[in-house]
């Protein structure tokens, strides 16, 4: 359920401000950061938390009301899904006080954090792990804190199951590095529970859950289960949490994973080259896109009335979203940004999408060194080290906001209108079928009514339609400045531009 109220935040004009941000806390349009790749404070070529805190007020001018910090607890690996201890900070990316003093400075620029929580597996390195083996192996599970049963031991060989020596295996779904959690077990609920109080009481905002489809290796009922006792507990730690979750399979499984009152759970059909937008991009079939939006809020307001959808076009596992589409054809990044941007549901910008980065092929590329300036590494990090993408290199952060046409501005801009309608995240919706090209999509509330359109084509429309109520308020342009033109019967507009209507 999603718990806050809608209050209107103005953020104070701070000092360290470059401009004072009006956002709603529910219509936040939060920003994914890899930390390891973002910014380097001590030049040693890692990313770290103290990076973070120096671009809060980048991402504020941005128009960003929150964050999502990738894995930032210690761990083996450069991706950190594989946790060795769920209540420090990887000492790579800093320290404890860093990660408060980051946390302290979000809240002056009314930005929240959300960070990666890990919870099927953990790592082999976790002295749970450690602990468990040990006992295994020696036949001594009895013992108080022998750890034997926080995961899944047996002595049958099986599918995605390793051995640890005398007979014995263990359960670890996505690699044997990561032994996968007894979530039945009491005494682990209890651990995960702490961590959550932990992690709220230093002032996060909320979690991102990691691959919840595999608590229960695809058992939809009992994924289902347990994301309800998760989500009830945190909401008996924090009523105000945002939760959001990493579930990419079918409709089915999503309806009834937001039964648990989940606040929001990605729309992975939205993403990726051949996901919804790109390919609606692509076929100019705005109308039969603002149909399958319809319907798949309609999908999970029917599961969880409160459920927020949370949309993306890509994120730290897939290909850049950069590489959909040519790199000339800068027109059809920003549609693609004013559509899922403007889309209903919380949005998540993945770092350096906004200045169209790239990167592909294994994990590693699509997690490369945010650009800041073409001219000047100040800041720069070195990146995985075994990324080997080999590509042009994006425009930098500081020319593009030079740039009043840049993909940048184009971002800011869209993440302003954002952030100035909370219809347009939770109204309730109609589609309006005005033309096969145009995405038309009204928001509307006891208050507040909005109509979003998009033309997906290639050539100015003119659309017939009852417009004597309306009137434009905002006007996205692409590759045409052609303003948009409105009459109480017709609208004319350019190809790849939006418009936003209000009534008069």
């Amino acid at each position: 359920m999603f718990k806050k109220a809608i209050v209107v935040l103005v953020a104070l004009l701070l000092s360290s401000c470059s401009a004072e941000m009006i956002r709603s806390d529910k219509n936040y349009v939060y920003y994914e950061i890899f930390v390891g790749s973002f910014y380097d404070t001590n030049d040693d070529g890692m990313g770290d938390l103290d990076g973070v805190t120096e671009k809060l007020e980048y991402l504020n001018d941005l128009g960003i009301g929150g964050l999502w910090l990738m894995p930032i607890h210690p761990s083996p690996t450069y991706h950190k899904y594989d946790v060795i201890d769920y209540e420090a900070i990887d000492p790579k990316y800093g320290t404890m006080q860093d990660f408060e003093e980051l946390i302290a400075k979000a809240d002056e620029y009314n930005i929240e954090i959300i960070i990666d929580l890990v919870l099927n597996h953990s790592s082999s390195e976790h002295p749970w792990f450690i602990e468990a083996k040990k006992n295994v192996l020696n036949g001594t599970c009895e013992n108080e804190n022998s750890y034997c049963d926080y995961y899944v031991f047996t002595t049958t060989p099986q599918g995605k199951y390793y051995a640890i020596g005398k007979g014995f295996y263990y359960e670890a779904l996505f690699w044997d590095k990561m032994p996968d959690l007894n979530l039945d077990n009491p005494e682990v609920r209890n651990e995960i529970k702490d961590i959550l109080q932990f992690w709220l009481d230093k002032g996060v905002k909320g979690f991102r859950l990691d691959a919840v489809t595999s608590f229960y290796n695809q058992n939809v009922t009992k994924n289902t289960e347990f994301l309800e006792w998760l989500d009830e507990t945190i909401e008996s730690i924090d009523p105000e949490a945002y939760v959001v979750g990493e579930a990419w399979t079918t409709n089915s499984s999503i309806t009834a994973l937001y039964q648990s009152g989940i606040d929001s759970l990605f729309q992975f059909s939205l993403s990726q080259a051949d996901g919804l937008i790109a390919s609606s991009i692509r076929a100019k079939s705005g109308n039969k896109l603002a149909n399958e939006v319809i319907k798949y809020n309609d999908m999970i307001k029917s599961a969880n009335p409160e459920s927020l959808n949370a949309v993306f076009i890509s994120n730290h596992d897939q290909g850049r979203s950069a590489g959909y589409f040519k790199s000339s054809q800068v027109e059809f990044q920003k549609l693609m940004a004013s559509i899922y941007i403007l889309m209903p549901g919380r949005s998540f910008v993945y770092y350096g999408e906004e200045i169209a980065l790239r990167g592909s092929g294994k994990d590693e590329n699509k997690r490369l060194p945010m650009i800041w300036d073409n001219e000047d590494n100040t800041g720069k990090t070195l990146g995985p080290s075994a990324a080997d993408y080999v590509g042009e290199e994006a425009i930098g952060v500081k020319q593009q906001i030079a740039d009043k046409n840049s993909l940048y501005n184009h971002y800011k801009q869209l993440i302003r209108i954002k952030n100035k309608y909370d219809v347009i995240t939770d109204g309730n919706l109609e589609s309006l079928d005005l033309n096969d090209n145009v995405y038309a999509l009204r928001s509307y509330s006891d208050t507040e009514e909005v109509i979003v359109i998009h033309n997906l084509s290639d050539t100015e429309i003119t659309i017939e339609y009852d417009f004597a109520e309306y009137k434009i308020d905002e006007q996205v342009f692409n590759l045409s400045q052609t303003k948009a033109k409105i009459t109480s019967s017709s609208l004319v507009i350019s190809p790849y531009n939006t418009v936003v209507l209000i009534k008069k």
